[in-house]
Formats: C-alpha cells, sequence, structure tokens
C-alpha cells in the first residue's frame, strides 16, 4: 500500500525476499522507492524502509520467536554434552521413520564415539535404548516387525526371563504374530547373536526350528519326546544347527541393511577410508554448502536404482547414493548409463564426479564419471611398505608373509621396514614374482599376521 504495488507486484516481492534473489531485489529498490515517493514518502525514508526489507530477507526473526529458539537450542546443547548417550538415543528414536535423518545421526553418534548394538530380543525395547553406555537398535526398526509382534516378545520376555536360544523364541512366542518373516530378519540384523551361533547357521535352521514347535504351538504344553529346559549355544535343545561357515562381511552387511534399512555393525565404505579421503571433495552431507554448477567427487554406495527412458528411447536412470553421513539422487545419462551400468546393480562402493544442482530444498548430482573405488584403490597404489618387527620377524613369521604374497600376486611393489641395533631403521626393496596386488583381502590377512595397519600405501 505504502508504495502503490498491486496484489500480483506485492507478490513477487514477497517471493523475491523470501527466495533471496538479488536481481529481483535490485529490479524492487528501484520500483518501491518511486513508488512511496509518488505516495508522499521522504526519499530517505523509502530507501530506509526499503533496505530494512532486504535486510529483513537476509534472515528474519521476530524477537519471541528468537528467545524461544535461543531456550531450546541451550536446552538441548546442554543435554547433549553432559548425557550424550541417551540425549542420541532421544533423537534416534524421534528421527525413526526419516532415513536420512537415521543415517546422519547414526554418523554423529560415531563421531562422537559411541557404539551402536544390533536389535536384541533379550534387551531391546521397542525404541533404541541406553545399554551399558551404548545405544541399542529398538526391535520396532526391524523391517516387517509390527507393534504388536513388539509388545508380544517384550511381554513374554518381561515375564517369563530371557530366551536361551532360537528354538526357545519359536517356542515361547505366537507364531501368528511373529512369523516366518520376522524372524528371517531378526536373524540377519543380529538380534540372536547373543547365541554365539553364526547367522548363517541361525538362518538356514530356522525351518526345523519352526517345524519342531509347530505353527501352532502351545507354549504351556509339555512335549513328551523332548526336554523340559532348552540351553544356550548351538544345539539348542532338539534343534542341531547345520554347520555351514558364515556369512562374509559384504552377505551380512547386506543382508542388515535388508533387515533394518542401515548398517550397523559395519559400513561397506569403511575399509576405504583413505581413498575416500583422498579422491573424493565432500561427503554428502556437506553437498548443500557446496556451489551451485560446481564439480564434485563423492563416494558412496547405490540404495536404489530407478532406470528411465529419454524421449529419443535411449535407458538412462537415476539412483540414490548413500555414505556413512546421507543420501543425494544422482542422475546417469544415457552415454554414461551405457558404460557403466553393471556398476550400478552390484554393492560396490562407487567414486562419482558430476555437476552438483543445488536447490532450495535438495541437492543432486548429474553424472560424468562413475568408476569403483576398488579400482581405483589398485590403479593408484604403487608401493605398499610393511613395518617388520624390531631385530626383524621370526622365520615363521616371514614364510606366513611369503604364503599370503604368493596367493595375490600383481604389479605392485614390497619394500619392507626393519629395525635394526641402535634403533635405526632399513628399507629393503624386494621384486618380480613378491608383487603383489593391494586388494583389502590381502591387506587384511596382512594384518592378521602382522599387526593391525603394519602397511601404508604409496
Amino acid at each position: 500500500v505504502l508504495a502503490k504495488y498491486t496484489m500480483g507486484e506485492a507478490d513477487e516481492l514477497r517471493k523475491a525476499v523470501g527466495k533471496k534473489k538479488p536481481e529481483l531485489m535490485a529490479k524492487h529498490n528501484a520500483k518501491f522507492v518511486e513508488g512511496a515517493i509518488a505516495n508522499g514518502v521522504e526519499p530517505k525514508m523509502a530507501k530506509k524502509l526499503f533496505g530494512l526489507i532486504d535486510k529483513f530477507g537476509g534472515y528474519g526473526f521476530n524477537k519471541s520467536h528468537s528467545a524461544a529458539y535461543a531456550m531450546i537450542a541451550y536446552q538441548t546443547a546442554y543435554l547433549k554434552s553432559h548425557y550424550p548417550v541417551e540425549f542420541m538415543a532421544s533423537l534416534l528414536t524421534q528421527d525413526m521413520g526419516n532415513q536420512d535423518k537415521t543415517i546422519k545421526n547414526i554418523a554423529e553418534c560415531r563421531v562422537m564415539g559411541i557404539e551402536i548394538l544390533p536389535p536384541d530380543v533379550n534387551e531391546s525395547q521397542a525404541d533404541f535404548s541406553v545399554v551399558g553406555g551404548k545405544i541399542r537398535f529398538g526391535l520396532a526398526a526391524v523391517k516387517n516387525v509390527g507393534l504388536k509382534a513388539v509388545e508380544l516378545v517384550i511381554e513374554e520376555r518381561d515375564s517369563h526371563g530371557p530366551f536361551g536360544d532360537l528354538l526357545d523364541f519359536c517356542r515361547r512366542v505366537n507364531g501368528s504374530k511373529v512369523n516366518r518373516r520376522v524372524l528371517e530378519g531378526l536373524i540377519q540384523c543380529g538380534a540372536f547373536d547373543f547365541t554365539e551361533a553364526y547367522r548363517s547357521r541361525l538362518f538356514a535352521g530356522l525351518d526345523d526350528a519352526l517345524r519342531i514347535c509347530g505353527s501352532n504351538h502351545d507354549p504351556n504344553q509339555l512335549n513328551m519326546f523332548g526336554p523340559l529346559s532348552f540351553g544356550n549355544g548351538e544345539s539348542g535343545g532338539l534343534l542341531e544347527l547345520p554347520e555351514i561357515a558364515e556369512w562374509n562381511e559384504t552377505e551380512t552387511l547386506r543382508r542388515e541393511k535388508e533387515a533394518l534399512g542401515f548398517y550397523i555393525t559395519g559400513h561397506p565404505l569403511a575399509s576405504f577410508h583413505d581413498e575416500i579421503e583422498r579422491f573424493t571433495t565432500c561427503l554428502l552431507h556437506d553437498l548443500p554448502a557446496q556451489k551451485d554448477k560446481s564439480q564434485v567427487k563423492i563416494a558412496g554406495i547405490v540404495e536404489s536404482l530407478k532406470i528411465k527412458r529419454t524421449k529419443r528411447g535411449d535407458k538412462m536412470a537415476v539412483i540414490h547414493l548413500e555414505d556413512l553421513t546421507g543420501s543425494t539422487e544422482v542422475v546417469i545419462f544415457p552415454d554414461l548409463f551405457a558404460a557403466v551400468s553393471p556398476l550400478l546393480k552390484g554393492d560396490e562402493p562407487l567414486l562419482i564426479t558430476g555437476g552438483a544442482e543445488i536447490g532450495d530444498s535438495a541437492a543432486k548430482i548429474l553424472a560424468k564419471e562413475i568408476e569403483t573405488l576398488s579400482s581405483l584403490k589398485l590403479n593408484s597404489v604403487k608401493t605398499i611398505l610393511l613395518h617388520l618387527e624390531s631385530g626383524g620377524p621370526s622365520r615363521e613369521v616371514l614364510e606366513d608373509l611369503r604364503d599370503i604374497v604368493f596367493r595375490y600376486p600383481g604389479e605392485c611393489k614390497l619394500i619392507f621396514k626393519v629395525g635394526v641395533r641402535g634403533g635405526e631403521e632399513v628399507m629393503v626393496s624386494v621384486h618380480g614374482r613378491f608383487n603383489v596386488i593391494p586388494c583389502n583381502e590381502f591387506l587384511a590377512e596382512v594384518d592378521g599376521l602382522l599387526g593391525h595397519r603394519a602397511w601404508e600405501l604409496f
């Protein structure tokens, strides 16, 4: 009214303030001042008024709102500082339905040194809880496990004591509420790890456990052919678990993610810490702070994949990429998709180079290059330096090391750093048939023999 704006012009100014668009604000500056002067406002006052509107567009709060925010900020900072485990458990419970926030909160726990434990049918509540200075995942967070099933498990545990093993659990919990699908999820996420049986064996023995108990087994009915009690351990009374190997780390983490939606006991990116620090420009959590249209390099694993077709009928893809701090959308156009499509369907951690599109509510990446972090590691490492104990290792250790080296032949040179008398160190280089491939499996075996991180990559 002051500057004789129409309703449409006023709404345009409101958008310019809200979106913080300087070119639009500059246009309205002259218009507002001219309109206000024509309406009898002093020129100096008209300019001052628009200056206040422009300043408010930067970030404006009324004083009562600011005071309330300051009070809440102080309270939460106090709780996080003095009761960090309890605070983060509450935050995880509050954000349980939001995957991005949960990933961010789990990453924050790792930074704070707070260990997050997988669900446990003997310890977990429905929500996240504090157990011995650690945070235990809630049973309600397991996929396909409804609140009724969670309440039933907790009620049975509180009434009749902890569960002894998988068979004891199946015997005591109503099969109509906790079905096979629920039990599979509980095993895969680690809820029966207290039995100390391999998850692979529990999973393979589930059918036998359900068959022994029967789908409508009455927990108060005595089985004259079975024992009166169910002991801990793999035997599980009548249940003999199959003698099979445990799932490897990749398979264990994949199934854990399938059951929970999150990685808890590990992460596929954990073994690529050095490559992520060396080759990426930012973590996904920091992506919104990057400059729009800037080129970024990010690392992550494919969380979901959608294949689309362009108007010309060419295939392209949109993926959700996840790292330890969050997730983002990555658009892959036809030419690149044709070259890298096999990489998008596996569990291999990827390095993606592309242009960042930073919007008001979300950020995404238009991919230009995609490669696996493992290939990057193999291509970039030319030399491995192994630290051997002072005085030199024993003959037995050297022979074991030689066997490991022979199992991983490659093009990477080995150099040994050996401590000698007087505190000096001698570098010994070996060539030819002792060259290796610098893969994670080789480094893990070396760690097992010589100790954690007894190597350096160059």
